[in-house]
C-alpha cells in the first residue's frame, strides 16, 4: 500500500531542512513514499521560493535521490505552483496548483503573510468587506480548474489561515459558501484532487486542516476526490497529524485517498 506526503518543501525554498533530510524522515515515519514541491519563482521578489537559476540544481538533487534511495523510498520531483507564478513546468513529475495571492487591479494581497497584513488588506482594497475578498480569492483559485498540469489543489481554504484567532471571514455567509462552492464544482469537475492540508495546524495557525469540514463534506458530495498532505517545512512534520486527517476524511464521508504511483493517481482505501 503505498502511503505518501507529496507535499514538503527544502532549503530550496522556505523549508529548513535539506531533500536528503527530508527523506530520512520520510522513511522513518514509514512512508513508501516523498514528494518534494518546490514553490515556483513569482514575477516579483518572493523569498518564500526557489530562484530561477536554482531549479537545475534542485532537478539534480532530486534525481541523485532517487537513485540513491531506490528501493527504501520513491521519491517524486514536484513543484507548489502560485497562479501568479510564469515558470514552466515542464520537467516536474506532478504539481500543486495553489493561490497565496489575489490581484485586486494592480495590488498583489497575500493572504497568508500575517494578520496584520490580511487585516490591511481587507480594510484597503476591499473596504472592509470579508465577502468581497472571499468571492476574488476563491475566482482566482478557480482559474487552477483550466490548468492541465494541475493535479492536485493546494489548501483550498487558504485565506481563512488566521481565523481561529482573529474570524475575518464568515465562511457561514451566503456570498462566501457560494463563491467556494462555485470554485471547487469547477476544480471537481476538471478532475483535480483536493489536498486535505495539515500545515497551518502543525505550525500552530489553525486548530483544523484545510479545507474546513463543511467544505470537504460539499467535497464528498461533489464526488471530489482527496489526498493527505502536511505541507512539510521541516522534518519533524513530514506526516503531521495524518491520522486526524484520514480520520476527518472518513467523518466527511470519503472511502478512498488518491495516490501518485509516478504515472498518475489512484485510489486507496482511507
Amino acid at each position: 500500500m503505498i502511503r505518501q506526503n507529496l507535499h514538503s518543501h527544502s532549503i530550496f525554498d522556505d523549508g529548513q531542512s535539506t531533500l536528503e533530510e527530508m527523506t530520512r524522515a520520510a522513511i522513518d515515519a514509514g512512508l513508501t513514499s516523498l514528494g518534494f514541491s518546490v514553490h515556483t519563482p513569482m514575477p516579483f521578489p518572493a523569498c518564500w521560493t526557489i530562484e530561477a537559476g536554482r531549479l537545475p540544481d534542485y532537478f539534480a538533487e532530486a534525481r541523485r535521490l532517487k537513485h540513491a534511495y531506490r528501493g527504501e523510498v520513491s521519491l517524486y520531483c514536484g513543484a507548489e505552483w502560485d497562479l501568479l507564478s510564469q515558470v514552466s513546468l515542464d520537467g516536474f513529475d506532478y504539481v500543486i496548483g495553489s493561490a497565496h495571492h489575489i490581484l485586486v487591479d494592480d495590488e498583489i494581497c497575500c493572504v497568508d503573510n500575517t494578520p496584520e497584513t490580511t487585516r490591511s488588506y481587507l480594510s484597503g482594497a476591499f473596504c472592509g468587506d470579508a465577502d468581497a475578498m472571499a468571492e476574488a480569492y476563491f475566482l482566482q483559485i478557480a482559474a487552477l480548474a483550466g490548468v492541465k498540469a494541475v493535479g492536485i489543489v493546494g489548501h483550498f481554504d487558504l485565506l481563512t489561515k488566521f481565523d481561529d484567532a482573529h474570524r475575518f471571514f464568515d465562511p457561514d455567509s451566503p456570498r462566501y459558501r457560494t463563491a467556494a462552492l462555485s470554485a471547487m464544482d469547477a476544480l471537481v469537475s476538471a478532475g483535480k484532487i483536493f489536498e486535505i492540508n495539515t500545515g497551518a495546524v502543525a505550525r500552530g495557525y489553525r486548530k483544523t486542516p484545510y479545507p474546513s469540514r463543511a467544505l470537504l463534506t460539499a467535497l464528498c458530495d461533489m464526488g471530489g476526490r482527496i489526498t493527505v498532505s502536511s505541507d512539510a517545512h521541516r522534518t519533524e512534520d513530514v506526516t503531521f497529524a495524518f491520522a486526524d486527517a484520514e480520520a476527518l476524511a472518513r467523518a466527511c464521508g470519503f472511502t478512498d485517498l488518491w495516490q501518485f504511483d509516478g504515472r498518475g493517481f489512484i485510489p486507496m482505501p482511507v
